[in-house]
């Protein structure tokens, strides 16, 4: 094993706030993940922490905005937005627009249209593009052009890349914001939509979700994929999740220590 722990946080919109509360209970529990992978949201969050960023300077970057001040419209004839303001936040606190200028080793899942699969990049310049491109959910959010191919969010394919991380972590944390929970009622198309793509990427993560030591899952089904109104709630979940999750942990790890003990 190259890495004692290492972190790889899912995809969800502004259900990503969740790790941030997720980063912050890893502080408070003195647990430093010395490599991130990361999906769409994930990847934001993860590479301004493989940057250096605490939880609480990541969390004041996020908190108290709305959706139309971390988004620029589209041209008509283009019909899809821009992640400007992250855009901009990754150029002012990322050391560099290289991989090798983190802090940490950073991996980042996106999906090429041209080619038609995901790819995991980690290494080489154009962090920014890559980054933004695996935020970038279709149909919402502009495709980024990157060497001459168009990428998308991450998400489509894998949106818990814990690939590149099993094999180099004694410790692998995988958080999925994307739970989907019982609900009474689905009215309309856009609830169709939404529950559908939750349905999906659940089903999609749970694999890879088992492949991780320790599993967090808040529970954020309840909020928007684009509701930044209750940040300090999404938050808060994430954080009450993961300190739960590592008491557990923990405490499993202490029983069989004792046992081998005895």
């Amino acid at each position: 094993m190259v890495y004692q722990t290492g972190l790889v946080l899912s995809g969800g919109g502004t259900r990503g706030i969740a790790h941030i509360g997720v980063l912050k209970a890893l502080e408070e529990a003195a647990v430093e993940p010395e490599v991130i992978s990361g999906s769409s949201a994930g990847a934001i969050v993860g590479v301004l922490h493989a940057a250096g960023l605490s939880a609480d300077a990541i969390f004041s970057l996020i908190r108290n905005k709305s959706l139309y001040s971390i988004v620029k419209m589209g041209l008509p004839n283009k019909g899809m937005m821009e992640l400007s303001y992250f855009r901009d936040v990754l150029y002012k606190h990322l050391p560099g627009d290289d991989f090798s200028k983190l802090r940490k080793p950073f991996y980042v899942a996106v999906t090429n249209l041209n080619k038609g699969g995901c790819e995991i990049i980690h290494q080489g310049d154009k962090l920014v593009d890559h980054v933004i491109a695996s935020a970038s959910i279709p149909m919402v959010f502009k495709p980024v052009q990157i060497n001459g191919h168009l990428y998308v969010d991450g998400g489509v394919i894998n949106n818990l890349p814990v690939e590149p991380l099993r094999d180099k972590c004694r410790i692998l944390i995988g958080v999925n914001v994307n739970t989907v929970e019982y609900i009474d009622q689905v009215n309309g198309i856009r609830d169709v939509g939404v529950r559908c793509l939750d349905i999906s990427l659940q089903e999609r993560v749970q694999n890879r979700l088992k492949r991780c030591d320790i599993a967090i899952e808040p529970l954020v089904s309840r909020f928007g994929i684009f509701d930044l109104s209750r940040a300090d709630d999404i938050y808060q979940t994430g954080y009450e999740a993961a300190k739960t999750a590592i008491f557990a942990f923990m405490a499993k790890q202490k029983t069989h220590g004792s046992a081998a003990a005895g």
